[in-house]
């Protein structure tokens, strides 16, 4: 790989030898703002054939250097019109909204203007409605392509994405807090991220932000309190400073932050075999545990040269405390007998060492010879978790027991990643590299009950190479293809029992192929990409986890990564946005549930299924402006088709076909925004779930989160925000799941604290976004950590 990437090096180096003339330059839109990514392009006079070309920097900048002396520039970016001039070093171009494509998009000053690029969607946050919902997550749930799920927000067809602000990676959740709506200038919704990210990166948010010139001090907090509605002793706290300072080319900045947190689950179930003897299994779960946690960045950034940058941080965070308590209660019959009684309660808190994570990220960002970039990460991460748990049994009907485990976790990774990027032609050349390794120790023991301790470890090395290219024509769109490729080494050892040992290596190549283009006023954006989704390191434990006497929960060491091939489409006309994912799952991860012994204990742990699970994913998002009246509307249905055999005991053959077909996922978001004069804003919006399947599991009830909330901003710059929001105000923002595991069938009621009512207070002071260019790797296992 390292021969590959200097053969590179001295193939593009070699392009520019005999250079004549080097034409620098920037592409601004109407309102100055620079237009980052646009193709650049030198035509010959002869025949305006493409001699050579650069893409736009961040801010907007571009360098060309060629032998043609004579030749016509011309700059090309979807959603403006394409400019042609004479080049001249040192010029200024100025794109301007194709009004054919944003025909229509004029209807009200604060309608938000989506367009298509050639990797998603891209929405305009800067003078539009959505400038003033709050912080980066509200505006987040309001963007076209993305829902708002029960576990924060995803993109359509595609999960969880991983975000950037400004290039760099967000690798904690507050960052979104801290970041304010009237900050963010346009937020792009990558559904096909190229080579360059990791193979288990399905979609990607890219966040930018308004650019702020000027040097000093500065900052922004944040404070917040939530009271519950279902509890009145259970309320929420946040507190979020962030400190920047800029002089000259040097950029230091420094967060930190702290949260105070109530969890809340009630929960009714009911599990039952289908062999014989015939066990049922009638429970509740009551838990409630309050957590404090502090955590924090600091960094620094530094434009040694015009093109040059280098830079570190350090992220860190620590588990203050944790009050943790369980009580479940079981009512098991055999074939219609009752046999126990049982009430389990659980108390958990921290071990010898409270959890904590460390990460750290070293960067330098350049652009040699004017054209060749480099991009080049090393990151070092670790964390820690321990936890004791005392569980006191109380039976009517056998013996009680006293039952403790303590589980001590630890993680390390290391990881580089180097991407170089030159033009060629009319388009963009990448090449690169990404190794991570990651090491993890498991240790769990048990006193009180017959069950294997654990003192696992794992050690897993991704060593991977990529390369794409990317280029736009007027008549043809915009293109793209890339293939990446990741070679895994994984080994897992218990030092208790080596019959678990597992030694294994693989290889996946994972193509990617986008294309993009307008026909009238309408936009298309064309995907196909294979991804992968590997196993949290803590699902690859197969220590025993007891949660009580006929519940207990493991992980999996020889669980397989999934393989996803997906393919989407995405069409824009004016304010309604299409689209359609469909993926192909191989080896699909599923939770599992199968009988332990014969005494009535269900081992919960997951698995691959050997059957192919297969989705679509269709959306619509209108986005229509009613004067002061913005509408954000989102419809989105997923049909899914997955049979699985499952193992039944009681059939002759000992499994059972059981089918999650039948009864696709509707999703519905509906969110009004009235602005009125004097600063002020009211919100009234609902996110609905219906039933059906998703994967294995069925939603037997109707979600519902409604919201409300009214915004006040204060002073001339509107530095000052007053924000009170009610969340789930119905009560019906919850799922209740039923399932077939062949061997067992399961439902389960839920009540979680999602009903609140938040008072929030933002001040930004003298605000410069952070300069920093760090873009980290080694991602995935983060993730996974």
């Amino acid at each position: 790989m390292k021969r590959l990437i200097l053969a590179t090096m001295m193939l593009l180096a070699a392009l520019t030898a005999g250079a004549k003339e080097d034409w620098k330059g920037k592409v601004v839109d109407a309102k100055g703002e620079p237009v980052p990514y646009a193709n650049v392009a030198v035509l010959s006079r002869a025949d305006s054939s493409v001699v050579c070309g650069a893409v736009t920097q961040d801010d907007g900048t571009f360098n060309i250097v060629t032998n043609e002396t004579d030749g016509i520039m011309m700059v090309v970016m979807m959603g403006y019109q394409t400019q042609y001039m004479t080049p001249v070093d040192g010029m200024v171009i100025t794109l301007l909204e194709d009004t054919q494509l944003l025909e229509g998009a004029a209807v009200s000053a604060v309608m938000p203007k989506t367009k298509l690029t050639g990797e998603g969607i891209q929405t305009n946050v800067r003078g539009s409605v959505l400038e003033h919902l709050g912080d980066a997550n509200d505006v987040l749930s309001k963007t076209p392509g993305i829902v708002k799920g029960q576990n924060g927000i995803e993109v359509i067809g595609k999960g969880t994405p991983l975000i950037y602000i400004n290039g760099h990676k967000v690798t904690d959740s507050s960052e979104l807090q801290r970041l304010q709506s009237n900050e963010i200038q346009s937020i792009e919704v990558i559904t096909n991220p190229g080579a360059q990210y990791d193979a288990t990166v399905r979609s990607v948010v890219r966040i930018k932000t308004i650019r702020r010139q000027g040097d000093g001090f500065g900052f922004n907090l944040n404070l917040s309190d939530a009271q519950s509605l279902r509890r009145a002793d259970f309320n929420d706290q946040s507190a979020h400073v962030n400190l920047n300072y800029r002089t000259g080319g040097v950029d230091i900045f420094t967060s930190v932050e702290y949260n105070k947190n109530n969890i809340l689950q009630i929960s009714d179930g009911e599990k039952r075999t289908s062999s014989s003897p015939v066990f049922l299994d009638k429970a509740t779960i009551d838990a409630e545990a309050l957590a404090r946690s502090i955590g924090g960045s600091s960094g620094i950034n530094w434009q040694i040269a015009d093109d040059h940058f280098i830079g570190g941080k350090v992220e860190w965070g620590r588990n203050l405390s944790l009050k943790e308590q369980t009580l479940i209660t079981d009512l098991v019959s055999r074939d219609g007998v009752v046999v126990d009684n049982i009430k389990t309660l659980t108390k958990d808190t921290f071990g010898d060492v409270a959890p904590y994570n460390i990460g750290t990220n070293l960067y330098y960002n350049g652009t040699v010879g004017g054209k060749l970039n480099i991009d080049f990460n090393a990151d070092y991460f670790t964390n820690v978790s321990t936890t004791v748990s005392s569980s006191d049994e109380t039976s009517d009907m056998t013996h009680d027991a006293k039952v403790s485990t303590s589980s001590d976790s630890r993680n390390k990774m290391y990881a580089t990643k180097l991407v170089l990027s030159y033009p060629i032609l009319a388009g963009q050349f990448q090449i690169g590299t990404e190794e991570t390794f990651s090491r993890r120790t498991d240790k769990y023991t048990l006193t009180g009950i017959t069950v294997p301790a654990s003192d696992a470890s794992v050690k897993e090395d991704n060593i991977a190479g990529f390369a794409s290219y990317a280029f736009y024509l007027p008549k043809f769109g915009q293109m793209s293809a890339g293939v990446r490729y990741e070679h895994v080494n994984y080994v897992y050892e218990d030092a208790l029992s080596h019959q678990n040992d597992i030694k294994r290596s693989y290889g996946n190549w994972f193509p990617t192929v986008s294309y993009a283009n307008a026909f009238g006023p309408v936009q298309l954006l064309l995907n196909y990409s294979t991804k992968i989704q590997r196993p949290g390191f803590s699902n690859l434990s197969s220590a025993i986890r007891y949660n009580s006497r006929y519940l207990w929960q493991s992980g999996n060491a020889a669980l397989q990564p999934q393989i996803m091939h997906d393919v989407s489409l995405t069409a824009l006309w004016k304010f309604v946005t299409i689209g359609a994912t469909y993926s192909h799952v191989d080896k699909a991860i599923v939770t599992w549930a199968s009988p332990y012994n014969d005494e009535g204990v269900m081992l919960v742990k997951p698995r691959n299924l050997d059957e192919p699970f297969r989705s679509l994913s269709a959306f619509v998002n209108l986005t229509p402006t009613i004067g002061p009246l913005s509408l954000n509307y989102t419809f989105v249905a997923q049909p899914q088709w997955l049979t699985i055999n499952a193992p039944d005991s009681s059939q002759p053959s000992g499994v059972r076909k059981t089918s999650f077909n039948d009864k696709p996922l509707f999703i519905g978001q509906l969110f009004n925004t009235l602005s009125l004069k004097g600063g002020w804003q009211l919100e009234l919006g609902g996110v609905v779930y219906s039933r059906g399947y998703n994967q294995n599991m069925y939603l037997t009830n109707v979600y519902f989160d409604l919201s409300a909330a009214i915004q006040k901003t204060l002073l001339k710059d509107g530095s000052l925000v007053l924000r009170l929001e009610g969340k789930d105000l119905a009560g019906m923002g919850h799922n209740d799941v039923a399932t077939d595991f062949g061997d067992y069938k399961v439902w389960q009621t839920n009540i979680m604290n999602t009903q609140l009512v938040k008072f929030s207070v933002r001040y930004i002071f003298n605000a410069a976004q952070s300069k920093y260019r760090g873009t980290g790797a080694g991602s995935d296992s983060k993730n996974r950590m």
